[in-house]
């Protein structure tokens, strides 16, 4: 079994989910806590960590989308073991 810390801090690094989490904003998130429908999460990407918001769960499927679907319209369909935590502070 992989060990989590707690809480991890990440940079936001684009502008998807504009106007809520901004370029260069600063995240914490809770790792250990549940996700829910509309929850906002960090997982990891292809090449490195991306914000988004839960817009489906069933099962250990979790479904994320941008809050700025006028720049990115792609939905992320990921295991829940991908994600690193609920975002739970901005600053």
């Amino acid at each position: 079994m992989k060990f989590k810390f707690p809480l991890s801090i990440f940079i936001v690094r684009d502008h998807s989910m504009e106007p809520v989490f901004r370029e260069f904003d600063r995240v914490i998130t809770f790792n250990w806590g549940k996700i829910q429908k509309g929850s906002v999460v960090v997982f990891k990407g292809d090449s490195n960590h991306l914000i988004k918001r839960v817009s489906k769960l069933n099962g250990e499927k979790v479904t994320t989308v941008s809050d700025n679907k006028s720049l990115a319209k792609k939905v992320y369909e990921l295991k829940r073991s991908d994600v690193v935590g609920r975002v739970f502070l901005k600053y």
